[in-house]
């Protein structure tokens, strides 16, 4: 067996173990002087560039670390950061979202961050909101819930590690010991604003420590004069200041040397177990570096070394250290990765997945909106990502949910719809009761449990259960609805009749300025009856003049959206809470409206008397229509 397949199978060893959860003593025994190194400079142990990405993801600067450590340690420097690692849990309504939709998320978000500690339960909104559920949140001092419009996996879902980063300068020695110490495989490499260089990984260490191997007697990368000296705690006894960098071939002087090998006249560096002789500095003309190891005590003036030499060092090491402490001082930018992929915290997971295993840096960093380094992400996280955890409230249907609610794993869902079609990986608790607003049902979660309600929240919910069942007017109004509607106001304080009212009028307001189209996507409902897919927009309004006004504006813009979202039919109820009457539009065939309501579509039009309620009145009739003739 050759040296060079010796030495590529021993690479090849060294990188299998790099791969694995832990370094191997072969890898730490050649950069074993670091331990010394690492303390000699300095005076206490040096680590890299840490922060905990897990909270606000800015990072400390370098600076501010080195200032930091010639400070005594105060009281709140000793105080340990708390991360919060309980779960994240989101808590959506449907995705063209309603005032009961977004009240009983923020407030189901409330109740169970009362009642279950082991999880942190976010609110947020699937879509824009309305004016009447602006009004109800600014009413009662909440800020609107966060965007989000997909439940696809996305980069922020990989789980965030205290990341570790390296200069471009570090040593590779360094670079192995942060690696060894933090249990990780890959140091992002970042300047001094923080900006992305590359990545160094083990297997660029494994090949490092395999060029040693092969090429014994050449030190391929430059190394830099100020690093070597601390590394080999060299006093310098001779520094013309020609000398920046040291690279080149190798010389090693033990004992007594009778014959240099031929080439010696190219060597570069000199590392001898002592002073060597003046035949052997003569005979490496070219040479322009000394490194004397041991315990010589140098008594030579600069006239009496050999004008070649630019540098002379004296070190107490033994000559296998020096060895191992120069290989050690190679830069990481020597060798690191300079095209790592780079991602965004919203990202999907596929698109990480395709730049990782595109990628020969075998991972991404990940920036935050300003750009920094906030995270790694390796093949193996890849594997081991988490989906969304979710609860659905006021909805359970896919058509209805927010995109991507099939790759979430759904832990409850609250509601008082139908059944739809939404399924789960696992069993799972499933609240569905046919009541008039999913707020009764929080609001009768609250009470049962003994979870005190302060008149925030209870505001919320009474508006929830107003708004759905038209203040209390809609034939899906229970008994159930009205005791809590009674109760809340008792705790706010307020004439629950009054403020109803209140709330339908701030609700009706967007007829006067608003396009058409963002009229009925405000709360617009997509269902599938018997394999046919409908849509159904409701308001509120307390006139039909304004409606008649603008009905072929409405028409116009229910048959593009019907051609967009390719719907056999759309529908568009303009309903009057105080003559309990819906006015009716169709865009698309209206048989089975008419069949439904025992009415005649006049011009694609109709009111409907007693119809109040979508989810009681409409949609019922319309089904059981369709389910003739599927």
């Amino acid at each position: 067996m050759t040296p060079r397949t010796q030495s590529i199978r021993l690479g090849a060893w060294c990188w299998y173990h790099l791969q694995s959860s832990h370094f191997t003593k072969v890898v730490t025994s050649w950069i074993s002087c670091e331990a010394r190194s690492h303390t000699s400079s300095s005076g206490r142990h040096s680590t890299g560039r840490t922060w905990l990405s897990a909270r606000s993801g800015r990072p400390s600067l370098p600076g501010t670390c080195r200032r930091l450590r010639g400070l005594k340690q105060s009281r709140s420097s000793r105080t340990k950061r708390v991360v919060d690692m309980r779960q994240r849990v989101i808590v959506t309504g449907h995705k063209n979202p309603d005032t009961d939709s977004i009240c009983s998320a923020l407030g189901y978000a409330f109740y169970k961050n009362r009642t279950d500690p082991s999880r942190v339960y976010t609110a947020v909104r699937g879509g824009d909101l309305n004016d009447e559920t602006r009004f109800v949140l600014e009413r009662f001092g909440f800020r609107v819930p966060p965007l989000l419009r997909s439940l696809m996996p996305q980069v922020q879902d990989i789980p965030r590690k205290r990341l570790v980063t390296v200069a471009p300068s570090t040593r590779v020695g360094k670079a192995a010991i942060l690696m060894k110490e933090n249990h990780i495989h890959s140091l992002p490499v970042v300047d001094d604003a923080l900006v992305v260089r590359g990545v160094v990984d083990a297997v660029d260490i494994a090949t490092a420590y395999a060029d040693q191997l092969e090429h014994a007697d050449v030190l391929p990368y430059a190394v830099e004069l100020d690093t070597l000296v601390r590394q080999l705690s060299a006093r310098i006894v001779l520094h013309t200041g020609e000398s920046a960098e040291l690279k080149g071939r190798l010389l090693v002087v033990t004992g007594s040397v009778g014959r240099l090998a031929p080439g010696s006249e190219d060597v570069t560096i000199i590392i001898s177990d002592g002073i060597p002789s003046q035949d052997v500095l003569a005979a490496c003309s070219a040479a322009s570096t000394l490194i004397v190891t041991g315990t010589a005590t140098m008594a030579q003036t600069e006239a009496q070394w050999p004008s070649h030499l630019n540098l002379v060092l004296e070190t107490d090491m033994t000559v296998t250290q020096a060895l191992r402490a120069l290989w050690s001082s190679i830069p990481v930018s020597a060798f690191m990765e300079g095209t790592v992929p780079l991602l965004s915290m919203t990202d999907t997971l596929e698109r990480a997945k395709k730049a990782v295993l595109d990628s020969s840096a075998r991972c991404a960093v990940v920036l935050d909106a300003l750009h920094h380094p906030v995270n790694i992400v390796t093949r193996s996280d890849l594997i081991r990502f988490s989906r969304k955890k979710v609860v659905l409230v006021d909805h359970n249907e896919t058509l209805q949910a927010v995109d991507g609610v099939e790759e979430a794993d759904i832990l409850e869902i609250i509601d008082h719809h139908r059944v739809g079609d939404i399924s789960t990986f696992r069993p799972i608790y499933f609240h569905n009761e046919p009541v008039g607003s999913t707020c009764t049902i929080v609001a009768e979660l609250c009470t049962e449990n003994g979870v005190f309600m302060p008149k925030s929240v209870a505001g919320l919910l009474m508006s929830g259960i107003l708004s759905d069942t038209m203040n209390l007017n809609l034939s899906t109004t229970t008994p159930k609805d009205v005791r809590a509607v009674r109760r809340l106001a008792a705790t706010i304080g307020i004439d629950a009749e009054a403020f109803g009212l209140e709330l339908l009028q701030n609700g009706s307001v967007m007829f006067k300025d608003l396009p058409a189209t963002e009229v009925l996507m405000r709360d617009f409902k997509e269902v599938e009856l018997f394999d046919t897919r409908i849509g159904v927009s409701q308001a509120v309004v307390f006139s039909f003049d304004r409606i008649r006004e603008r009905e072929s504006e409405f028409k116009q813009a229910m048959r593009d959206v019907r051609a967009r979202m390719g719907l056999a039919m759309v529908a568009f109820l303009a309903t009057d809470p105080l003559s309990r009457r819906s006015y009716l539009i169709v865009a698309g065939p209206v048989e089975a409206f008419e069949e439904a309501f025992d009415v005649r579509m006049e011009d694609g039009h109709a009111i409907l008397d007693g119809v109040l309620s979508r989810k009681k009145d409409f949609i019922p009739p319309v089904a059981e229509v369709l389910s003739r003739y599927a």
